[in-house]
């Protein structure tokens, strides 16, 4: 079982925000679109990763989660170190010019999950990027779905999804 929280936010906290999915291999274009989109609305953004590969077992008021690994051989350290990862390249990007951000850890379902935050603050829009190109992309499309397309006909904040250049 693992602990996460929720990052500090990097500025003042906003009266409203962009709801962005994050993940490890995401294209730098998803994040540049949701800072833009905050900053062009007067909003702060919320940089959600959601780890598919773990389910949450306890979220406390405070955002603190406490989750377990589908697979009893993960390593927690491993999980740790890819939030921390994230969350420093949201920084690195963001730094001087973007708006107020937090970086958020949640569990599960992916539409869920950015649904669920979506819900815990005052949001605008939800921002994700399209799938992947190629025939990995596809393959996941059509085994779990689409997550724009599931977060569009699933809750009531407009979503902006951010196209994907094809693999060449």
């Amino acid at each position: 079982m693992s602990t996460a929280r929720s990052r500090a936010w990097s500025g003042a906290v906003p009266d409203e925000v962009v709801v962005v999915g994050v993940h490890p291999e995401q294209d730098v274009r998803v994040l540049a679109a949701a800072a833009g989109l905050a900053t062009r609305v007067g909003a702060g953004l919320v940089c959600v990763w959601v780890d598919p590969t773990r389910r949450t077992v306890r979220r406390d008021d405070d955002g603190t989660l406490e989750m377990t690994p589908l697979d009893p051989d993960d390593e927690d350290a491993e999980q740790d170190a890819e939030a921390d990862e994230i969350s420093n390249r949201i920084g690195r990007r963001l730094a001087g010019s973007g708006p107020a951000w937090r970086f958020v850890v949640a569990a599960g379902e992916i539409a869920s999950e950015l649904a669920a935050v979506s819900e815990r603050y005052p949001t605008s829009y939800v921002v994700v990027g399209s799938r992947r190109p190629g025939l990995t992309g596809w393959m996941n499309e059509a085994i779990g779905g689409s997550v724009a397309g599931r977060l569009a006909h699933t809750q009531p904040h407009p979503v902006v999804v951010v196209p994907l250049a094809p693999t060449r």
